[in-house]
């Protein structure tokens, strides 16, 4: 077969593309999501149409030849927007992480924020016993000799100073959270 002249080959086009549109249209139409994906298919299958003339025009059937186009064009749409909804579920399971880290961050230091305050409401002798009881580790036995009173003091006064740390910091807790309400 002879090269086609530029307007041989648009008007051979023309032919086969009057000839046949309709009936593309309407299988990208059942086969698609949306009518504009079934328009983006139809686009598709006419610019391989043009791309490919000579093989079209060579084929022996040439409707079954732009069906075959069309089915691979509307697999290959099928495939994006699969790809593009589990990337959609995939950033937004990936945004409610974060956001769920940033409020926890935010919490955590809201509770922080609320204990050292506590902690400082609290008289010098309640942080000393706590600090002693709660950073250094200290058993009841060293507390007592740390700071020259019995175990029974030791165990009178770290409870004490518990309930009255556990109240502070609920009120400082309560204060931030009536903050944060307005």
């Amino acid at each position: 077969m002879r090269p086609l002249s530029d307007e041989e080959a648009r008007a051979r086009f023309e032919e086969l593309y009057t000839a046949h549109y309709r009936k593309i249209v309407a299988y990208a139409r059942r086969r698609c999501y949306s009518s504009d994906h079934a328009d983006d298919v139809v686009s598709a299958t006419f610019l391989v149409a043009w791309r490919r003339l000579e093989d079209l025009l060579g084929a022996d059937e040439p409707l079954a030849w732009l069906y075959a186009v069309a089915y691979r064009t509307v697999l290959s749409q099928r495939r994006q927007v699969d790809k593009t909804a589990r990337l959609a579920e995939k950033a937004t399971a990936q945004f409610t992480n974060v956001v769920e880290t940033v409020e926890a961050t935010i919490e955590a230091r809201e509770r922080l924020a609320a204990a050292t305050a506590a902690t400082r409401d609290l008289s010098p002798a309640d942080q000393e016993i706590l600090r002693l009881a709660g950073w250094e580790e200290c058993t009841h036995a060293e507390i007592a000799v740390a700071l020259g009173i019995s175990r029974v003091l030791v165990r009178t006064r770290l409870l004490r100073a518990r309930r009255r740390l556990r109240a502070a910091y609920e009120h400082r807790l309560s204060e931030s959270a009536g903050v944060r309400d307005e």
